[in-house]
């Protein structure tokens, strides 16, 4: 294992490489800071060394420290300075209650190991595994949306950010399958849709935390690339548009773009005709809610340039809350 000591930084820390795991470098690194940080080990205005220094010292290649550093910097958890490394901006959120009972606990753990004759590094990764195997087995994280499609989406989004897996419900499969939902399940769920949700579930679970989304960029990007006072269709099923969450998530879309002056018009797609007649319709872009392309993919994926569908994504600072809450260290 090499390693070495970053004491002429502002920030000590040590970097360790086990070139015998089959976790890449780059991943070993980014955990390793991201631990210290939840730890209070790095605090902001720490210097991580240099990207040369990580590579001589360690024996790795230039671009993996890169990737590595790269990575913290997009979850603003460190600045990239060129020449100098990296200095910690930001701090992950740590429970000193927890870590003291968890360090308690390791260092107990490796002391009943060594006096059984278990080797603790070859032990950890036998728990690691097995936890793995768990969790995707019965993943405690489910990932409540307005569609399937838009819950798949987020729910992957949570699982590379947090690193475990999550189960994804659309609201009307939530309704059917209510009573799948164990005590123990922690429930993510739109802002928008919290208050049916908590209904559905009432008793279910305690375990319910919201999180705000954003719009995606490409889609707004899309959104902004039509003309000015383009006429523009928002397409929604007409249930949909009798709940708050839709209307205020419509509310929130049209003040992102008032600026472009479109001639807006909100429909339900049960009232609104066949969807090849859409197609030669005076509407520049169609804007199609995530619950009617669920159901009509195959016909609206024929024509991107003239459907468009709303594309949400879990907002950061929002989940990094959920994640304290629930005691993850990513």
């Amino acid at each position: 294992m090499s390693r070495f000591d970053n004491s002429g930084q502002t920030g000590s820390y040590l970097f360790h490489y086990n070139a015998a795991s089959k976790i890449p470098v780059h991943v070993q690194i980014e955990e390793q800071v991201k631990v210290a940080l939840a730890l209070g080990k790095l605090r902001p205005g720490d210097m991580l060394p240099s990207i040369r220094n990580v590579e001589d010292t360690l024996g790795v290649g230039r671009m993996l420290v890169r990737r590595a550093y790269q990575a913290l910097q997009d979850a603003a958890l460190v600045r990239i300075t060129h020449g100098r490394g990296a200095v910690v901006i930001g701090q992950q959120h740590g429970d000193g209650e927890l870590t003291a009972r968890a360090e308690t606990l390791i260092q107990r753990i490796v002391g009943d190991l060594r006096r059984d004759g278990l080797e603790p590094v070859t032990f950890s990764r036998i728990l690691h595994q097995r936890l793995l195997e768990q969790d995707a087995r019965s993943p405690r994280l489910l990932c409540v949306d307005s569609s399937e499609v838009l819950a798949r989406e987020l729910g992957q989004q949570i699982e590379q950010t947090l690193g475990v897996n999550v189960m994804t419900y659309g609201i009307t499969r939530l309704r059917r399958s209510r009573k799948n939902i164990s005590e123990d399940t922690q429930v993510l769920v739109d802002y928008y849709y919290l208050p049916e949700v908590r209904k559905i579930l009432a008793g279910r679970t305690r375990g319910i935390y919201p999180i705000a989304l954003d719009y995606d960029p490409s889609f707004l990007e899309r959104l902004r690339s039509i003309p000015l006072r383009s006429a523009v269709l928002l397409l929604f099923y007409e249930s949909s548009l009798k709940e708050t969450g839709t209307l205020l998530a419509i509310d929130a879309l049209l003040d992102r773009l008032k600026d472009r002056l479109f001639d807006v018009e909100i429909k339900a797609v049960e009232k609104a005709g066949p969807l090849e007649r859409l197609l030669r319709s005076r509407y520049q872009a169609i804007v199609v809610s995530n619950r009617v392309w669920d159901a009509h993919a195959e016909t609206l994926e024929r024509t991107p340039s003239k459907f468009v569908r709303l594309a949400s994504r879990v907002n950061r600072p929002s989940l990094d809350e959920v994640r304290h809450r629930l005691g993850f260290v990513i």
